[in-house]
């Protein structure tokens, strides 16, 4: 350890110490004794207290020799010489401050109520204090979308109110971009001296290194600026996090209708495993499921929660983990939109007393079960013909004969509008006057009746046509995994429809028998959805009504062709960046309020969609609008979350090596500050003051004694 002085020239007055050792050799000087017989009984009594004596004044020699070194080299204030400081510029420097604003600022220190944030203001603003009076100085802050930087100037009272505005951001940041912001306004300065001050936690994930450090342009050319960095976090070799970096909600229809299963990746950015974590499930302020989860040491872990809504609507709620040393990143929003139940009419092409007998039988017990999205109304072709196709979501026609032509222009004019259609077929129709009937709103056309084997003769089943390919990723059909998708394959089918060639570009075939045969076939028809079955739902014609696929492959065709079975990846705008809105055609005004009721820009795509400005905090928001010319309304169904990005979870440190081979050898580090700042060491120069007054009446004691 080297140590530089305060006063040096102080150090002169240690020549005083030479003092006692001048006086100790003067009194060394003894005359010549003379042998005197009558005080030498008395000499030799004292000879034991001559000893002491000759001890007291040894101590006395050290103690004022001591306290005449101590004393001026304590005037001269030593202190411990900071191998990290660069050489001072010659001349005033232009400076600018830059204060990282990101989300990892926000992190406490383990014992600290401050957060980084906050102890970078306090450093900073100590090294504007410290600038000399001719060095302009100005503040830069990192936000992508923050004014641009103005040049260094004199108004220290401009720049400390610029400290005061400057507010945590829960952005992510590049500070290399952010440097370059700052050399610019470098640029600007006449003065040809440059330094840069940037107060941040050094998180790697922040910088850029693989791109060349900033520069800054001068009459002289190009040069590089003295660098100072004001480590926030204190020289912490690691700022453990954990956080949710990712939800997923899908739909649990094995739990039951309007089930979903909320499924959080939890992320442990730290050396030491994460044990029994609370992870809650908020909708809205309650909480509806919570769990523990242990996460391995820099590795992931996955936290499943299920809730059953109690019925349709938007809802909105968070998974949250149990807060740490980063809150902002331990919460992920979502915004949900359930289905309503689905009103279902169901047409009983076929009635029958005997309940297994009757057509709409199997499909009336699979939609009428628990977890079912529908709530059917069974009638038979004459009394469908005067319900009101207005009130139903879904129409089922089970081999139904005929319509109406009234109410097939009706039924037409639903499905336009988005309502679903599925058609079963059997014995009771007719091929030509289907398509005459029904038109477009048939899949394809129909053709003739195929008959794989008659279910009467011996060794049926054997010959019986049975599904090959079904399009299990399709949503109706994607619960069916592994084992499971048995009892759709294992179904045999005697009859069925073959249709005519068609316009294949607009159908989806859904399965197809082992002869190449389309079984199911789905299409649009203006906003809805048709769905086509070749054979029929009842055992007149196949047995897969018996089937235990039957039942969850009926509720989830019903709840497809409805609109109601969305199993799209959950939409999470993250912040800073902008979210594109469909409204419904017609709608205008469009108003965008944040979680704390800011209003957010909005501005027309190129496509003709709304676009938010890029929002600048986590939480829910909420759109309004004015549809046909009505007073302005909430719009639920375009209400969104907005969540943090992951990449500021990471707080993996820089190493201060590695800077500085970037930012080259005029770097210097400095650590600590803010409110949290651990006191400093007591100075070396009060230390030897202390000892000094101590000497002093130690001296005192001696001289007394």
């Amino acid at each position: 350890m080297s140590l530089e002085f305060a006063n040096p020239w102080m150090l002169w007055g240690s020549a005083l110490a030479a003092v006692p050792l001048i006086i100790h050799l003067f009194n060394r000087r003894r005359a010549r004794p003379h042998p005197f017989a009558a005080i030498d009984f008395v000499l030799r009594s004292r000879r034991r207290t001559a000893r002491r004596l000759r001890l007291k004044r040894l101590l006395l020699f050290l103690v004022r020799t001591l306290f005449l070194l101590a004393l001026p080299i304590a005037l001269a204030r030593p202190q411990q010489k900071r191998e990290d400081v660069a050489a001072a510029p010659q001349g005033p420097a232009a400076t600018v401050i830059v204060l990282d604003t990101s989300l990892s600022m926000g992190y406490r220190l383990p014992g600290g109520s401050a957060t980084l944030f906050e102890r970078a203001q306090g450093m900073a603003r100590d090294a504007l204090a410290s600038l000399a009076p001719e060095d302009p100085a100005t503040l830069v802050t990192c936000e992508a979308d923050g004014p641009p930087p103005t040049p260094p100037g004199f108004e220290r009272g401009a720049v400390r109110e610029a400290f005061d505005r400057a507010t945590l951001t829960y952005e992510p940041q590049d500070m290399t971009a952010c440097f370059a912001r700052a050399a610019r306004a470098l640029a600007e300065s006449p003065l040809p001296s440059k330094r840069l001050i940037l107060a941040t936690d050094l998180t790697a994930a922040a910088f850029r290194l693989d791109v060349p450090a900033p520069t800054i342009a001068t009459s002289q050319g190009e040069v590089r600026p003295e660098v100072v960095l004001l480590d926030a976090a204190g020289g912490a070799k690691e700022l453990p996090n954990a956080a949710i970096s990712q939800l997923r909600v899908e739909a649990a229809p094995a739990i039951g209708h309007r089930a979903y299963q909320f499924t959080a990746t939890v992320t442990n950015h730290s050396s030491s495993p994460l044990k029994d974590a609370t992870a809650l499930l908020r909708v809205g302020k309650d909480v509806v499921a919570k769990g523990f989860v242990d996460v391995p040491a820099r590795g992931t872990a996955v936290k499943t929660l299920s809730y059953r809504f109690p019925a349709g609507g938007v809802f909105q709620g968070a998974m949250e983990l149990g807060h740490d040393s980063l809150e902002a990143d331990d919460v992920r929003h979502f915004a949900l939109r359930v289905p309503r139940d689905i009103k279902a009419l169901v047409v009983d092409g076929e009635p029958n007393p005997v309940r297994f007998l009757d057509e709409a039988f199997f499909v009336e017990t699979a939609l009428g079960s628990p977890g079912s999205p529908a709530r059917p109304t069974v009638r038979d072709a004459e009394a469908a013909a005067q319900e009101d196709f207005a009130e139903y979501d879904v129409f089922l026609l089970l081999n139904v004969r005929e319509l109406p032509a009234a109410k097939v222009l009706q039924l037409r004019e639903r499905v336009l509008q988005g309502a679903g259609l599925l058609v079963s077929l059997g014995d009771q129709v007719d091929g030509e006057a289907y398509n005459a009937l029904f038109g477009d709103l048939l899949v394809r056309p129909l053709h003739l009746v195929k008959t794989a084997a008659d279910r009467k003769e011996e060794g049926a089943e054997k010959r019986a046509a049975r599904l090959a390919h079904v399009a299990f990723d399709h949503p109706a059909f994607s619960v069916f995994t592994g084992e499971g998708r048995e009892g759709m394959l294992a179904a045999r089918t005697y009859r069925y429809f073959l249709l005519a060639p068609g316009d294949a570009s607009q159908v989806t075939t859904l399965a197809s028998y082992d002869d190449g045969a389309p079984a199911l076939l789905e299409a649009r028809r203006g906003k809805g959805r048709v769905v086509l079955y070749t054979s029929s739902v009842d055992r007149s014609w196949t047995d897969w009504p018996i089937r235990t696929s039957f039942l969850p492959a009926m509720q989830r065709l019903t709840g497809w062709i409805s609109g109601a079975l969305d199993e799209k990846g959950l939409e999470q705008a993250l912040v800073g960046e902008a979210k594109a809105l469909e409204p419904a055609p017609g709608t205008t005004d469009l108003k965008v309020l944040g979680p704390d009721d800011q209003e957010l820009r909005l501005a027309t795509s190129t496509e003709g969609k709304a676009v938010t400005s890029g929002p600048r905090a986590p939480g829910i928001y909420r759109v309004s609008g004015s549809r046909a010319g009505a007073a302005a309304a909430p719009l639920p169904e375009l209400t969104f979350a907005v969540n943090v990005h992951p990449r500021e979870s990471d707080l993996a440190r820089l190493d201060e090596t590695e800077l500085k081979s970037y930012f080259g050898e005029r770097t210097t580090t400095r650590k600590g500050g803010g409110q949290d700042e651990v006191p400093p060491p007591l100075p070396l120069w009060s230390m030897l003051l202390a000892l000094a007054a101590g000497l002093l009446l130690s001296e005192g004691l001696l001289l007394r004694s």
